[in-house]
């Protein structure tokens, strides 16, 4: 099982929608999904999965760092192929609790100017406990004749020097991933050769290059 959490300190940035996508098309893919909402404040995962009771993928709600573990053993338990984390904005003791969890850190940005500063001081956090980690740009605008927007190119640019952590691809903003989520779905399952299904393939695809490679990428790597 990889334990893979959603991490960022700034709010806003997409880790519960993320989270969802990724969850849900792991379900739709027919492997075996446990979706951990951490975020007390927010429980966005857990209004999501009020819309759609019975369905996968698993999803738990837990409040601190103890009922993080027990949700983790428990989806150790089912033979989950992945538990999904997602934490609340900023350091709290059950984001680092996830973090140290995690096989893998996902940390979703957004790419206007206050995210672009913030998203440093996640990277920094997550990259002293040694975690594997990828920065992912969400709510990015589509590609137009196939070059990414300006503020994508200028997220890449001020992360140049972790380029090796920043996710080639990005989630692009899209009005129909509010519309399903609304409705108790993702993209994945309205339309999985669409674009939205695609990135989150991509993305996957890339994620398992990190899980399987075997060895810890930090921000010196």
């Amino acid at each position: 099982m990889y334990v893979v959490t959603m991490a960022s300190q700034k709010g806003g940035a997409g880790k519960s929608t993320l989270s969802i996508l990724l969850a849900a098309m792991f379900a739709h893919a027919n492997l075996r999904c446990v979706l951990v909402d951490c975020d007390a404040g927010q429980h966005t995962v857990m209004a999501w999965a009020a819309q759609r009771p019975g369905r996968e993928p698993a999803v738990l709600a837990v409040e601190g760092s103890a009922a993080l573990e027990a949700a983790c053993v428990e989806a150790g338990r089912r033979r989950a192929d992945f538990c999904l984390v997602d934490t609340p904005a900023g350091i709290a003791d059950v984001t680092t609790a996830a973090v140290a969890r995690s096989d893998l850190v996902l940390i979703p940005t957004k790419c206007d100017v206050t995210d672009r500063w913030a998203v440093r001081n996640t990277v920094s956090t997550v990259a002293r406990t040694g975690r594997r980690f990828l920065v992912v740009p969400t709510e990015v605008p589509a590609r137009r004749l196939g070059l990414e927007a300006s503020d994508l190119r200028r997220l890449r640019h001020d992360l140049a020097d972790i380029e090796a952590h920043v996710w080639t691809g990005q989630i692009s903003e899209r009005r129909v991933i509010s519309y399903d989520l609304a409705e108790g779905r993702v993209p994945s399952e309205t339309d999985w050769r669409g674009p939205t299904n695609q990135e989150c393939v991509a993305l996957w695809r890339r994620m398992m290059e990190i899980l399987q490679a075997g060895r810890p990428l930090t921000a010196g790597a």
